[in-house]
């Protein structure tokens, strides 16, 4: 009696995979463990094994191109002469497991089979964010036994809860303006819509797609996931599911989670937090967004756009105050003229009768609130015998090695209240994996760190504001350069916003580039590379750059220091 290969469940979101190709046909000999089909899944096409039995190979019930759902049949093994099983639309489960690349169940939950009574791991990691699933990898590339330990869902709350669903919001919302916009290039469009439900749909595949590649990468490079509650204890024992695991190094990469603020509610208004508000099944009429930081103006920016009324409320005389005083004053106005009201110097005080009540005493009538007044540590995973010291508010103390108090483990990402940004997570991710298994002492340059807000028009940054150069008595130069002069944003028509670049007048050290106008995000990796190479505005002003395109406002603004500017 032969048996059925099925598709694989490569990873813990898969539901269907795509047979790129195959490397037997029918009438091989195969034995299980041989290399039968290249699958993708997400972003990634993984070489699968046969996990099924010995045998013939009597049919194989897939094209390469053909997208076949998880447990559904691809090919029979059986013995010569022995007729094999017509495929029915109803398909029989998996017989005997899946491929070699599976998870297992644990106790509490999927994970990858992990064994906790031999020696130990090289490193285990906390925490499946942008920072722990980077360290783990890089730590496995550099031949460590790595185990990596997440609660919820692989890629943490940038992935699954932030940067990307929000991202993914963003272009919709962008998309949107654009169709509504027509007009301007001659285009006609009757009675236009939108579906929100779909706009979730879409946002929600992005997500899974990029969870379903990150898991991917993750068995590829041969890090054991297990997927549940972890408690860190002295010595680098960490308990799971009822087992302990020991690991010569610990990397705790928990991230945070969004702060509550206390204040009198009679519950007359929907009130959420940013990760509940990017899956609001029904748009609101009005909002009131308590914080003007980088998430309460993506909100403001996004909900907009789709005709929401939209008031935010900042404390401070500035939203995005850690941004530079005139980018600030421009997303100002372009919030204003979207239809935005912005509140600053405004303390946010009650909801009652369906209204927001300001310590001013004015009231906001709104039919949701979404509380975005910062982020606090996600320390849960440290046993009460973990000794790891933690500041006044609650973070990891650190190290520039990125060590805590206890030797041998570690902290990166938003735990550590540094900057929180995942790209800094990945990067303090990979210094950690290559101090300890590739002799490496670099540290992350975090004075070019870039910082992006995605807005209408995009706010992108790095290095010093202009008030902190001057607060910090250095001499300085400033070149400013318009979109609106620019013919790659001319012919987009999308002119508003500008560079700005900051120098030490003293010898030309570039200091900070800010940028808001199209793609600001795109851009400011260049400026970036320019203050982690200590690049003189000289130097990246004399850098060639194409034509027509926005970068070359870039170079302008660098002109434009010394009043060399061509084009304005």
């Amino acid at each position: 009696m032969g048996k059925f290969m099925t598709m694989p469940k490569l990873d813990m979101s898969m539901e269907e995979g795509i047979i790129v190709d195959w490397m037997v046909k029918v009438g091989d000999t195969t034995e299980r463990g041989d290399i039968v089909v290249e699958i993708e899944t997400g972003k990634l096409s993984l070489e699968v094994d046969n996990p099924t039995a010995d045998g013939v190979i009597l049919a194989l019930y897939a094209e390469p191109g053909d997208t076949i759902k998880v447990n559904e049949p691809i090919m029979y093994i059986g013995e010569e002469g022995e007729e094999p099983p017509a495929v029915e639309k109803s398909r029989p489960e998996a017989q005997d497991g899946a491929a070699a690349l599976k998870t297992v169940e644990t106790e509490d939950s999927t994970a990858s089979k992990a064994d906790p009574a031999a020696p130990g791991y090289d490193l285990a990691v906390v925490g499946g964010g942008p920072g722990g699933y980077v360290c783990a990898i890089r730590a496995s590339q550099l031949g460590a036994r790595v185990v990596l330990f997440e609660k919820d869902a692989i890629g943490g709350v940038c992935l699954n809860r932030g940067c990307i669903p929000t991202k993914a919001l963003v272009r919709n919302a962008e998309a949107w303006q654009e169709v509504l916009n027509a007009a301007e290039m001659g285009i006609s469009l009757s009675d236009p819509s939108f579906d929100w439900s779909k706009i979730l749909a879409r946002k929600d595949k992005v997500v899974h797609t990029l969870v379903s590649g990150v898991e991917g990468l993750l068995r590829k490079n041969n890090v054991e996931v297990i997927s549940g509650e972890a408690a860190v204890s002295a010595g680098g024992k960490i308990t799971s599911g009822g087992k302990t695991y020991a690991a010569a190094n610990v990397v705790l990469a928990t991230g945070t989670r969004p702060l509550e603020i206390p204040f009198e509610n009679d519950g007359s208004v929907k009130v959420y937090n940013s990760a509940e508000l990017l899956s609001i099944e029904k748009l609101p009429e009005s909002i009131v967004i308590v914080g003007g930081g980088v998430i309460g103006v993506e909100m403001a920016s996004i909900y907009a756009a789709f005709g929401v009324k939209v008031a935010v409320v900042e404390k401070l005389d500035s939203i995005i105050a850690m941004a530079d005083a005139e980018v600030a004053e421009l997303l100002t106005a372009e919030l204003k003229k979207s239809g935005v009201d912005i509140k600053t110097s405004a303390g946010f005080k009650a909801v009652k009768g369906g209204r927001v009540l300001l310590d001013s005493g004015d009231a906001i009538e709104a039919e949701a609130v979404l509380i975005a007044v910062g982020r606090k540590p996600v320390t849960d995973s440290l046993g009460a015998d973990a000794g790891v010291k933690l500041d006044a508010k609650g973070f990891i103390e650190t190290d520039d090695s990125l060590k805590t108090s206890v030797d041998r483990i570690y902290a990166i990402g938003d735990i550590t209240d540094r900057i929180l940004l995942a790209h800094v997570a990945s990067a303090q991710g990979i210094q950690v994996a290559e101090q300890l298994f590739d002799g490496k002492d670099a540290k992350v340059n975090y004075n070019a760190v870039p910082s992006c807000i995605f807005t209408k028009p995009e706010i992108a940054w790095v290095g010093m504001t202009e008030a902190e150069a001057r607060a910090g008595g250095i001499p300085i130069k400033v070149g400013k350069f318009p979109f609106k002069a620019i013919g790659k944003a001319l012919a987009a028509g999308d002119t508003e916003g500008f560079v700005k670049v900051i120098v030490d007048e003293r010898w030309g050290e570039i200091l900070g580039i800010h940028i808001i106008g199209p793609h600001a995000a795109d851009l400011v990796s260049e400026a970036g590379a320019a203050i982690h190479l200590e690049s003189t505005v000289e130097e990246l002003a004399s850098a060639v750059h194409a034509h027509p395109t926005l970068a070359e406002a870039v170079m302008e603004a660098c002109e434009a220091v010394h009043g060399k500017a061509i084009h304005f």
